[in-house]
């Protein structure tokens, strides 16, 4: 069952590193290359556009998810992602078919951003198979899969790097990485169509208690918790993007530091990172979630720019080191962003409602993270212009969730939530 949950979770955060990491790898294949910094900087306005199909996805899947079952709907959702992310490494480049090349690029990442809206719907089917003791160290656990992929994706393009240097990456390196995003699909469908449907939408099923309509009532009957889901998907999502996406390509292209050095560092970190999500996912069983996460919001106003100076020195241990003191501020987001989605919401909308707040959230702010940091360090000419960015989004979440979000930890349950009533609970 979990295995079966992570592993869509997997193929879709390994997708979208290797997008980030081989950033300048696609800027030479699919863009002209009289201006490299325009190149990037369209590289990373792709990334952002397939994000607008994110939201799409998420009201598509999520209504399925709720109306027709949690488990066929994820089998479709696979299938599409690891699909389209393995035909991008079979797109002719620019040189060879001229603008056409962006062109399919553009429609590929797409696809993949539609069919990556309804992979958070996992978190319904895991949520639903597990009882309340531990959840949080449990969906720790489960939030491992995107560092894994992301830890996967930096060490096979460190070794790659390596291997064949940054111009065997380029000319064709860069195609085996996506590609191996079909295996993978193909492992994660026959684990799904192992897996059976739920109990608790099961009863649903059997009482007439399924939504009709899910995403309108998710949007018309929770908008407060919408908006408080937004608000911590919001600062994960710079917190996350900046840091496997955006960060290794800034190092590496304007601090002076190594690629294999940055990548290296960034695949450290992604290990690191692996160990602190059931860390915190356990710590916030004990203590509740919101703590950790108001935590997190404080941590990412002071910690960015000392980060961001650390890692710019250059060394690999103060790249390493810079991107430590980050993580250990946004790990939270990321740990309890499934457990705290999944137990905001009525068992009706667990699907459609966290999987819309998560994707619009990530589709405003997420996507558009790399872009913007770009744009505003070219713009700016200031290296403290991108942590500068993630400070302002840190603040905006930080008021948002302590004037919204409830507590949902089960601990919390036998008192009165703040700010909001506890919707039902319907696991078994």
């Amino acid at each position: 069952m979990f295995w079966a949950t992570t592993i869509g979770v997997s193929v879709e955060w390994f997708d979208y590193a290797i997008y980030g990491v081989m950033a300048p790898a696609i800027s030479h294949n699919f863009f002209p290359q009289s201006n490299p910094t325009a190149g990037l900087l369209a590289t990373y306005g792709v990334f952002a556009l397939s994000f607008l199909a994110r939201p799409l996805g998420s009201m598509y899947f999520g209504s399925r998810g709720d109306r027709l079952g949690r488990r066929n709907t994820l089998l479709t959702v696979i299938l599409l992602m690891s699909g389209s992310t393995a035909a991008i490494g079979l797109l002719p480049a620019y040189s060879t078919v001229g603008l056409a090349a962006p062109l399919l690029l553009l429609a590929l990442r797409i696809v993949q951003g539609f069919s990556a809206g309804g992979e958070f719907g996992a978190a319904a089917l895991l949520y639903e198979h597990v009882g309340a003791r531990r959840r949080g160290m449990v969906f720790g656990l489960f939030n491992l899969s995107s560092y894994v992929s992301a830890l996967s994706a930096l060490g096979l393009s460190t070794l790659l790097t390596q291997l064949i240097g940054e111009s065997g990456v380029n000319e064709w390196g860069w195609r085996v990485l996506f590609l191996i995003s079909l295996p993978l699909g193909l492992t994660g469908l026959y684990l799904r169509r192992r897996v059976a449907e739920s109990a608790v939408f099961i009863n649903m099923a059997e009482r007439g208690a399924v939504a009709e309509r899910p995403v309108r009532e998710a949007v018309t009957q929770q908008r407060r918790r919408l908006f408080s889901f937004f608000g911590l998907i919001m600062l994960n999502s710079v917190a996350y993007y900046v840091l496997n996406t955006y960060l290794p390509t800034y190092l590496s292209e304007n601090a002076g530091v190594s690629r294999v050095a940055a990548l290296a560092a960034s695949t450290l970190i992604s290990l690191t990172m692996i160990l602190l999500q059931p860390l915190y996912g356990l710590l916030s069983d004990r203590i509740g979630r919101k703590p950790l996460l108001l935590f997190a919001a404080v941590g990412l106003v002071v910690v960015p720019l000392p980060a961001f100076f650390i890692a710019g020195l250059g060394a690999f241990v103060f790249v390493y080191l810079g991107q430590l003191l980050f993580i250990l501020a946004a790990a939270p987001t990321s740990a309890l962003a499934a457990v705290v989605g999944s137990e905001l919401f009525p068992a009706k909308l667990r699907y459609s409602a966290p999987t819309i707040g998560y994707n619009f959230a990530y589709a405003a702010f997420g996507g558009t993270a790399p872009l913007i940091c770009a744009a505003l360090l070219d713009t700016t000419g200031s290296q403290l212009a991108p942590p500068i960015y993630i400070m302002g989004i840190a603040v905006i979440a930080f008021f948002i969730m302590a004037f919204t979000l409830p507590e949902t930890a089960p601990y919390a349950r036998s008192r009165p939530m703040q700010g909001a009533e506890q919707p039902e609970s319907e696991t078994p």
